[in-house]
């Protein structure tokens, strides 16, 4: 019998490549015949996005919070067995921190005590984060913005992410949840192979 972590949240800094880890993912678990979903970055259906893929409307922070809360809580009683692995394209750190930073100029430890409260919620269901991790921010950003047909980033933006980085590690160091944070530089592979050697344990 597997020993399956449930929630799988593939995180990463603008660029990392957490689609393309989430798809190959996704596709790699389908094969092996297991009941799994995938929910990329910005999907309205998924299940522990309140706000849809979208930006949250103008709402106090304590509400904002309260938002996910319920959310979170609604999946938790809805799903009823532990048969199945949910794959999740920055919905615990992307999104989440985003919108703490930028609408709200949070601190850092409101956005860990926000995250925490949250993963209390889901703890049955073994969730663990997967940080996909890049030497060169700028590089990566670059790379994306090239492929996307999006304008090279600024400076500013380029500190954004590399502060936010900074924000994703503290947060690791001091959730209490499974990580693992894995080098993309050996490929897309590789990365697979290893996060499905954890999940399926």
């Amino acid at each position: 019998m597997f020993q399956i972590n449930n929630i799988v949240f593939i995180e990463g800094v603008s660029g990392v490549g957490k689609t393309t880890a989430s798809t190959l993912l996704y596709n790699k678990i389908q094969d092996m015949g297991l009941n799994v979903s995938c929910f990329l970055e910005g999907d309205d259906t998924n299940p522990l996005d309140p706000f849809k893929g979208t930006y949250p409307p103008p709402v106090p922070i304590s509400l904002f919070s309260e938002i996910y809360m319920q959310c979170w809580q609604e999946f938790t009683i809805n799903q009823s067995d532990n048969n199945f692995i949910l794959i999740l394209d920055g919905t615990f750190f992307h999104h989440q921190i985003n919108d703490l930073i930028c609408e709200y100029n949070t601190t850092d430890e409101f956005i860990i005590n926000h995250l925490v409260n949250l993963l209390e919620v889901v703890q049955k269901f073994k969730p663990v984060v997967f940080y996909l991790s890049s030497s060169d921010i700028a590089q990566r950003l670059n790379q994306a913005c090239e492929s996307r047909k999006k304008p090279i980033p600024t400076d500013d933006k380029i500190a954004f992410w590399e502060n936010r980085k900074r924000i994703d590690l503290l947060a690791l160091d001091k959730l209490p949840v499974e990580s693992h944070i894995l080098n993309i530089d050996g490929g897309w592979d590789e990365i697979t192979d290893i996060i499905t050697d954890v999940i399926i344990g």
